[in-house]
């Protein structure tokens, strides 16, 4: 800034912070000491309290995050200086979009564990088993590459090919399946590595390996796997001459952000995270003490109470590693920091009494000094010797001063910086369209900005600094009012949707609407693109982190207020509270347009809870107001599944002919819909045709879910005809898959259809077997059309049997149940075609339209007990 010939030099500059070095270098050397001395390790002994974690914690700008990440060069360079490559570290800032998703969080772990070593065989494995079931055709090389901090740590040390060789090991047929596209292959991986496991062939010695294998692919657990990292840590071989154990250490920075969430779902994540490593040093900086010592935490974490924590509790002021509160600089260190921010020709740029002035202000806080230190350059290029008098205040006052240094085209890009929690270059040319390119790019080498290349959007602005600035820029005659911030923060709001597509990654998705939602809580902006990002999310079943990262207090505009409560009745749904996210709905949408797309997401969510709970009538009616909206193909879909339940066959197939799915997933239900039309009226044929497309669309695109439900379908309908052979090999297909992709509903229509089978093949006893166990499947469920499907193979066996006063009084509760439900009444003509013969069953529900009407269709049906 003040020319080349300048003897003027800038230099980061680290105050030496005794007590916290000397904590950290205690909390590393005696966690290690411990483990090697242990006779048990806390590893295997999982009752065992934990002291691995030491914290550090202050107010904002207080230099946590400097502390930490000098802590972490200390570390490596004294490895390095040793000459060991037994040390790694991981660093993690939980602030950033995206950073406790708890894949992500794990594969970074993993990641940087690898630098130890390539083989982690109770990790990956376990890994290899999660993704084929979570994950179903979803590559994993492709899920590393999506996120930069994932990217750049997965890059690092190839750790998709150490994965895909951890599992070739095992099962060399599947390798490819997990990091490439072959999705079948991932499937028999994962049954291969269950095979073994269940043999008690593959890594029995490591508790937890078989349960995690054989568990459901969900977060919970998931959130276990760390246990398996800790497992694979202790094997790994000792190096150098000195024989050490590997030693990690995770860097968890800005905690406070997980105790600002409306939930602690995603601390309880990553608490566990850490109970279950406990050969691996956590230091955690933070502006709040964590209060995992304290039993008022337990029920929102699984691990609380001095027994579990016994260094972190209050009453602890000496044992390592324990809590540290950061403090603020003292004089001393202070003056040895701007002594050595600026020197002229080797000596201190800044004069004495500016020190003073600035010391004085500061009070030791480490960010003030930085603003201060850039103060001090700003007027020393442009006026030479800066007066004393521009120094010292309050730290909004140096924020100000800073504000008032730059060009005011700089002035509304440090505003545009502090709305949102990172930036790049676009980002900022669409807050401030009208600036040119080299402002923006003078601007970016501003040492108030950061900057880390990990991240899609690489700068950011001090979290102090940016409630700084919002507070500071209100007393400058040019600063923003509420309005200016709205209208700057909208065009943020669309740049932030404007890469979205439908080929954007899930995890793309999930850290723009994050950020969007965060942008529109705090400044009343909306935008639609956040809708059907929402939906897309909801879709991927990606529904449990919708609306992460935000405070219980935000307000926001009605849209936001209305787009939050739809994710919350999803959550609910999906957890099986129907009626209360039936509940939560109502009303939503009041003040916002109900025509707007956001009253249309709440209205779809309401229907679907409506339809859980068994209520068609009313669900439907709001799928047809639906209709030629935003989720049209949505509203058009469910409401010819309400016209197929409702026996108005004619009218559901129309509509399906007419129409094509958005995705091969939407395509796929469409044909499905169109095989149960036709097998319902028995012309089994045109049913298993369109199954087969159905199913062979869904291994083209590795859709494990939609080809299970296929098969099950192929299987009821084969069933009839007598095709024994073919319902097993279709059962067993779907049961492999099913096993991988969990869908309880199907596993019921399964177990029916081997019912009828059994019937048909004059064996009573596996039929009658089959029909308890349908029912009782359904039942733990709640799934109550599954008594349908039992019913119906129930009065087979009573007809086949000759006992028609059983089939009448079976038939007499079918007709009651499907009457209440409001759908599936075609089943009763059909029965009573095998109880009366056809011309007495088209006289039971005569509003059915049949596909060819009801004299062919029932004649049909009547055949069918002939077969056997």
């Amino acid at each position: 800034m003040s020319g080349a010939s300048s003897t003027v030099t800038a230099q980061r500059v680290f105050t030496n912070r005794v007590n916290e070095t000397t904590a950290f270098s205690r909390a590393w050397e005696g966690l290690h000491e411990a483990l090697d001395a242990a006779e048990i390790s806390p590893v295997a002994d999982r009752l065992q309290g934990r002291r691995n974690v030491l914290t550090f914690y202050g107010v904002g700008g207080i230099g946590k995050t400097t502390l930490s990440q000098e802590l972490e060069r200390r570390l490596l360079a004294e490895a390095a200086a040793e000459d060991r490559d037994d040390v790694a570290s991981v660093r993690i800032d939980v602030s950033e979009d995206g950073a406790c998703d708890l894949e992500g969080m794990l594969l970074r772990l993993r990641a940087g564990l690898g630098q130890l070593g390539s083989r982690w065989p109770a990790f990956d494995l376990a890994l290899a088993s999660y993704w084929a079931r979570a994950h179903p055709g979803e590559p994993l090389q492709e899920f590393l590459d999506a996120s930069p901090a994932v990217r750049r740590a997965s890059r690092s040390i190839g750790l998709g090919e150490q994965i895909a060789a951890t599992v070739g090991q095992v099962v060399p047929a599947g390798a490819g399946g997990l990091v490439g596209l072959a999705h079948h292959a991932a499937l028999a991986t994962y049954r291969a590595i269950r095979e073994r496991v269940r043999e008690g062939r593959l890594l029995s010695e490591c508790d937890l390996f078989a349960e995690l294998v054989e568990a459901d692919a969900d977060y919970e657990t998931l959130s276990y796997f760390p246990y398996l990292l800790a497992w694979d840590l202790e094997r790994q071989p000792r190096r150098g001459r000195a024989g050490h154990r590997p030693q990690a250490c995770v860097f968890l920075d800005t905690f406070e952000v997980l105790g600002n969430r409306a939930d602690r779902t995603a601390e309880q994540f990553v608490q566990r995270c850490v109970y279950l490593m406990p050969n691996v040093l956590f230091v955690i900086t933070g502006r709040n003490r964590i209060d995992w010592a304290d039993h008022a935490a337990h029920g929102e974490l699984d691990f609380t109470g001095p027994e579990c924590w016994p260094n972190l509790h209050f009453g602890n002021t000496t044992a390592e590693p324990r809590q540290h509160l950061v403090g603020y600089l003292s004089d001393s260190d202070a003056d040895s920091y701007l002594r050595e921010a600026i020197t002229r020709s080797g000596e201190p740029a800044m004069p004495t009494e500016v020190r003073d002035r600035i010391i004085a202000g500061g009070q030791g806080l480490p960010l003030y000094l930085d603003l201060s230190v850039s103060h001090f350059v700003e007027r020393l290029a442009r006026e030479g010797q800066p007066s004393v008098d521009h120094f010292g205040g309050s730290f909004t006052a140096v924020a100000t001063r800073s504000l008032r240094d730059l060009p005011r085209e700089e002035r509304d890009l440090v505003r545009t910086t502090a709305l949102i929690d990172r930036v790049d270059a676009d980002m900022l040319r669409a807050g401030q369209p009208s600036l040119p390119d080299g402002c923006v790019a003078r601007f970016l080498r501003r040492p108030f900005l950061t900057h880390d290349d990990a991240y899609e959007l690489p700068y950011a602005l001090h979290l102090a600094l940016r409630l700084a600035v919002s507070e500071a820029d209100r007393a400058l005659p040019d600063g923003w009012s509420d309005h200016d911030r709205s209208r700057v923060a909208a065009r943020l709001l669309r740049r932030l949707g404007e890469p979205l597509g439908a080929s954007t990654g899930r995890v793309a998705t999930a850290q723009a609407l994050e950020s969007g939602l965060k942008l529109s809580g705090a400044h009343g902006v909306f935008d639609d693109w956040m809708v059907r990002a929402a939906q897309r999310l909801v879709e991927a079943g990606q529904w449990t982190h919708l609306d992460a990262g935000l405070t219980a207090e935000a307000a926001g505009s009605p849209e936001y207020r209305a787009v939050r409560t739809a994710i919350r009745g999803v959550k609910l749904r999906r957890s099986g509270r129907a009626l209360d996210a039936v509940e939560v709905l109502n009303g939503a949408e009041d003040g916002v347009a109900s025509s707007g797309l956001t009253a249309q997401l709440v209205r779809l969510h309401r229907a679907h809870a409506l339809r859980n709970t068994g209520d068609y009538t009313s669900a439907a009616d709001i799928y047809r107001g639906l209709v030629e909206g935003e989720f049209d193909a949505a509203a058009r879909y469910w409401l010819c599944d309400h016209d197929y339940l409702n026996g108005r066959f004619a009218a559901a197939l129309e509509t399906l002919r007419g129409q094509h799915g958005r995705d091969a997933a939407d395509e796929g239900e469409r044909l499905r819909l169109i095989g149960h039309v036709w097998r319902v009226n028995a012309r089994f044929d045109e049913a298993t045709g369109v199954y087969t497309e159905a199913i062979a669309l869904a291994r083209e695109e590795g859709l494990a879910s939609a080809e299970a439900k296929a098969l099950a379908n192929v299987a009821q309908t084969a069933c009839w005809s007598g095709g024994t052979e073919t319902v097993s090999e279709a059962a067993d297909r779907a049961r492999e898959l099913l096993d991988v992709v969990s869908n309880p509903v199907e596993l019921v229509k399964v177990r029916s259809a081997e019912a009828v089978a059994a019937a048909m093949a004059d064996d009573p006893g596996t039929a009658r077997n089959a029909v308890a166990d349908t029912r009782r499947l359904a039942d733990g469920i709640g799934y109550r059309g599954g008594h349908n499907l039992a019913d119906v193979a129930e009065i087979l066996l009573h007809v086949l049997a000759g006992d028609h006063d059983s089939a009448r009084r079976t038939r007499s509760h079918l007709d009651e149940r499907t009457h209440t439900s409001g759908g599936n009444t075609y089943w009763v003509p059909i029965v009573t075609s095998w109880i009366d013969g056809p011309d007495t069953a088209a006289e039971y529900h005569p509003e059915i339209d049949w596909v060819d009407g009801p004299g062919p269709a029932l004649r049909r049906w009547a055949e069918v007990t002939d077969l056997r």
